[in-house]
Order: structure tokens, then C-alpha cells, then sequence
């Protein structure tokens, strides 16, 4: 055994440790603490590194970009690289036998590893999202934090098998980057801006709206049919937490919408003067 997984074995056994995750009802987040935490400061290394590495890709457009832009484009490559990471990775889970067998208390170590990563991130996005509330608004921080509580929940063990549902909303994500960084890079209203901002509405409608509605109200049907050992302040953060999710997804894809008729409306307008 290496020095580290020798490490990291002592941090899981801590009985601190231990006891805090038994006492709060989560009895398989024991072993999982720890790659948390790494994660969570992965990410964080991941966007400070990112304007170095953005700059050699992009070179003087990037350059020229603001402190605060270069900041946001930061937020956004970390924001990038778990978006597609934990996409593909949450695909095995909807065909895993534990989680299909039992949807509600069904527990799977293949799951848990991907909602290691997830818990990992929005841990980070909460500290992004409160140190930066005047600029990103208070909606991000109740994102973060209802996304946090419902999967560090999954180590309970609890709906690991929803989890991954959840996780394909992150697939929107990836287009919504991409639409932002157009912008950054001067080609707004760009025929590549078109087709993704048409890819990113289609996937948003599909993945968020339709999609996340449909396993919202399974997800809840389940837990009335075999939630028994579900405590009722847990089904009623399950209710804040996914209510609060689906609403601002609701939200933001109207802002979607009206961003994209403002953005192709004007780039219009400006042949039309030409």
C-alpha cells in the first residue's frame, strides 16, 4: 500500500470521523469523506491554474479580457470539466443492479465513487457561490447548497439510483459554457453560436425541464411506496431541495430564451445597417 492510500486509509478510520458520519445517519460516507475534501480542492486548483493555461490556448483574446471575466472563465473550465466528467461516469449507475433492485436504499460503490466527484464539486461551488453572492446572486447559492445536501443524502444510503437523473442535468451545461465563452471570444451572434445555443435549448427543455419533472415526481412517488425508513425532516429537505432545483431551472431557462432572442435579434439588426 502506497503512502498515500496509507493516508488516506488513517482519515477514513478516524474515529471523530467515524462518529460524526454515524451520528448524522449517513453510515457509508465514512469511507468517502476524505476523496470529498480532495475533490473539493481539486477543483479549486483546477481554476486558479486555469487563466495560465487558458491564456497559452487562447492567447491575446483571453489576454484582453477583463479581471472579472477572467475570473468567471475560470469558474466555468472547472465548471466544464465536471460537467463532462460526472455525464459520462453516471450513465453505468441507471443499469446498475444494487440501485434497479432498490431504487429508494439501494447502495452501489461504482455510484458512490461518481457522487464522491459530485459532493467534491458543489462543496467548492458553495464557497464560490457565497464569497461571490453580490455578482452571482443568492439562486446560486441555494443551487449549490440543496445540490450538495441532496447527494452527500446518497450515503446513507438514499435514492442513489436517482442521483444519476440529476446528474444529466449537468449535460446542459457543457453547451451553456461553450455559449459563454463565444461571447468572450467575440463571436456573438456567430453561426457556431446558433447551432449550440439551438443544441443548449433543446438539451436544457429535454434533460432539465421534461426530463428532471418526469424523475421528480418518480422519485417522490417511490419514497411514498417504500420510504419507510426515510426520516420525515429528510423527505421534506427532498421536497425544499428538488422543489427549489426544478424552480430555478424553470427560471433560468426563461433567461435562456429571452438571452438568445436578444442575442441573435441584434446581431440581425446589425445586418441590416450594414
Amino acid at each position: 500500500m502506497s503512502a498515500l492510500a496509507t493516508y488516506y486509509q488513517q482519515l477514513v478510520d478516524l474515529p471523530l470521523a467515524r462518529s460524526a458520519c454515524e451520528s448524522i445517519g449517513l453510515t457509508k460516507l465514512t469511507s468517502y469523506w476524505p476523496a470529498i475534501i480532495m475533490f473539493s480542492m481539486l477543483f479549486q486548483l483546477l481554476r486558479l491554474s486555469s487563466n495560465t493555461l487558458s491564456s497559452l490556448v487562447f492567447g491575446a483574446k483571453f489576454d484582453s479580457l477583463t479581471a472579472r471575466q477572467k475570473y468567471d472563465w475560470g469558474i466555468r473550465v472547472v465548471s466544464q470539466v465536471h460537467a463532462i466528467l460526472v455525464v459520462i461516469l453516471a450513465v453505468p449507475i441507471f443499469f446498475d443492479k444494487e440501485l434497479t433492485n432498490d431504487t429508494v436504499y439501494g447502495f452501489s460503490e461504482y455510484a458512490s465513487r461518481v457522487y464522491t466527484i459530485v459532493c467534491g464539486y458543489f462543496l467548492w461551488d458553495i464557497f464560490i457561490s457565497i464569497s461571490d453572492v453580490k455578482k452571482q446572486g443568492v439562486g446560486f447559492v441555494v443551487h449549490g447548497v440543496a445540490s450538495f445536501g441532496v447527494y452527500i443524502l446518497a450515503f446513507g444510503p438514499s435514492l442513489q439510483y436517482y442521483g444519476a437523473s440529476f446528474i444529466m442535468f449537468e449535460a446542459s451545461t457543457i453547451f451553456l459554457n461553450i455559449n459563454w465563452w463565444l461571447d468572450k471570444l467575440g463571436m456573438t451572434g456567430s453561426r457556431l453560436q446558433l447551432y449550440n445555443a439551438v443544441t443548449l435549448l433543446s438539451l436544457y427543455l429535454v434533460v432539465r425541464i421534461l426530463f428532471g419533472t418526469y424523475m421528480s415526481y418518480h422519485l417522490f412517488e417511490d419514497l411514498k411506496a417504500k420510504g419507510t425508513h426515510t426520516p420525515v425532516a429528510v423527505y421534506y429537505f427532498y421536497r425544499i431541495a428538488n422543489s427549489s432545483v426544478l424552480l430555478l431551472s424553470y427560471y433560468w431557462f426563461y433567461l435562456l430564451i429571452a438571452g438568445a432572442m436578444r442575442r441573435f435579434s441584434s446581431r440581425k439588426s446589425d445586418k441590416k445597417t450594414m
